[in-house]
């Protein structure tokens, strides 16, 4: 049970500040001087004592536990509601009981005693932790998941930057945004036009997103810029961003299609002489059986005239037949290189397209999404710096990535001495790994679990949570400091 109180730090500066002073002042008898400092530490002793046995009789007014029963509380959208039924059918006797109370409220039965888990993907903030301890309720989280979105552009384009600020993917995305070309977020992006494109509300990354980004409680098409084109699959959002494959085979092909192109039309143009030439033979062939007939030429040459003259009239009508196959044959292959044109433009114009997925599908299509890194604003855990930040399963579960959350179960040290929770957060993070994986979750490394369990078996003293930066698991299993993003 702790017994810290919240003024010790300035009742123990008082006699501190008092001896400096009297250092200070020659004429005041040094013993004048220690009966102060004592009395100053006898008052900060008895206040400490006070202050500790308030602490105590708040804790031992706690409500009692009723036995054989977990309390759990928090929000919708978490792996809880699959763990409470997995584990009512692994044949315990523990009867787990979920409400959906919000964090807030969650948060503050917790600090009452009242509930027994917290499920959460946020930490517990500095005035519920410190109404926690004053009832002397020391506080124990857990993770379980993480989840991310990520914004991305096609892979191997170009819009003149690799990292966004959560301030510019906002601005990028939020109703009534100006923002209509790249170079209109400054810090030197290409001026491209900008076009953005996400799940519709039907998916789970359209509330994450919403809320983590545009903090929008209860997100609705509403907070988005009126143009945002919302898809019903991750799939149509994805094509929204790389275009499609076949366009990407068209476009491939435009050179090929247009040498053909240019040939077949200087095919046409020659045979236009052929049928040229073939019809001024028949003029001419014309003319003279007429100018036979006029003068009564032998009637060997007139026969001559006029085989010449069937002759010609072939020759025109074999030209002219040859002439429509090569106009037919331009037409193909002009609407072939027409459509390879078009496909290049659409995938030009997705240059500057960008969209948003969950962390677990843009895994899936890496090689066609080239993803922002994404830095907090300055003064926003920065110190003033850019810290621009990939998104992986490291900087994700860490909470290091700004657009990822963590899924936590916050407990406390009292709750945490009961078999009851004991075997409800074991099954909950052995089965964790696989109800992320379902929920297209980032899992918890196999390292993390482990050290975990050993806090709740007891093999090693779990990580207290403080008011320093939340103490979050590495890949190896140690323990580190990362401030969380959320």
């Amino acid at each position: 049970m702790s017994t810290r109180t919240p003024g010790r730090a300035v009742r123990i500066a008082a006699p501190l500040l008092a001896l400096g002073l009297l250092a200070g002042c020659s004429e005041q008898p040094a013993q004048e001087a220690s009966d102060i400092v004592a009395d100053a530490q006898a008052q900060d002793y008895e206040a400490d004592r006070a202050e500790s046995a308030r602490v105590r009789a708040a804790y031992r007014d706690l409500p009692q536990p009723v036995a054989g029963v977990v309390l759990v509380s928090g929000n919708r959208g978490s792996l809880t509601p699959g763990e409470v039924v997995a584990f009512g059918q692994s044949g315990t006797a523990t009867d787990v009981r979920l409400s959906y109370d919000g964090e807030d409220a969650a948060f503050a039965a917790l600090c009452r005693g009242e509930i027994d888990v917290v499920d959460s993907s946020r930490t517990v903030s500095e005035a519920e932790l410190e109404a926690c301890r004053r009832v002397g309720l020391d506080l124990v989280q857990f993770q379980v998941a993480s989840d991310a979105v990520v914004v991305a552009t096609k892979n191997e384009s170009d819009v003149g930057g690799d990292c966004l600020s959560t301030d510019q993917v906002r601005e990028v995305y939020r109703a009534g945004s100006p923002v209509t070309r790249w170079s209109q977020l400054g810090g030197g992006f290409d001026d491209v036009p900008l076009h953005v494109a996400g799940p519709d509300p039907e998916n789970n990354a359209f509330s994450f997103f919403g809320q983590y980004v545009l903090d929008a409680p209860e997100p609705s098409l509403t907070n988005l810029r009126s143009d945002y084109k919302a898809f019903d699959t991750d799939q149509g959002s994805r094509l929204f961003v790389v275009g499609r494959d076949r366009d990407e085979l068209l476009a491939a092909q435009l050179r090929d299609r247009t040498r053909r192109r240019d040939l077949a039309k200087a095919e046409l143009e020659t045979q236009w002489q052929v049928v040229n030439d073939a019809r001024a033979e028949v003029e001419e062939a014309s003319a003279e059986v007429e100018k036979g007939i006029r003068d009564q030429r032998p009637l060997a040459t007139q026969r001559a005239d006029q085989e010449r003259k069937d002759r010609a009239w072939e020759a025109l009508g074999l030209a002219q037949a040859r002439m429509r196959e090569l106009e037919a044959r331009k037409r193909e292959l002009t609407a072939v290189w027409e459509r390879s044109v078009q496909a290049r433009e659409r995938l030009q114009r997705a240059r500057g397209n960008v969209a948003y997925f969950r962390f677990s599908y843009y895994e899936l299509f890496e090689e066609q999404l080239r993803p922002f890194e994404v830095t907090l604003p300055p003064g926003e855990g920065t110190d003033g710096e850019r810290s621009c930040i990939f998104p992986s399963q490291q900087t994700i579960t860490s909470g290091e990535y700004p657009l990822a959350r963590r899924l936590l179960l916050t407990t406390t040290v009292r709750s945490l001495e009961r078999p009851e929770v004991q075997e409800f957060l074991l099954h909950y993070l052995d089965n964790a790994e696989d109800q992320a994986t379902r929920a297209r979750l980032v899992s918890v490394p196999a390292a993390d679990v482990a050290t975990q369990r050993a806090w709740v078996t007891g093999r090693e003293d779990p990580v207290l949570v403080t008011l320093d930066p939340a103490p979050v698991l590495t890949s190896d299993g140690e323990v580190t400091t990362l401030q969380p993003a959320r």
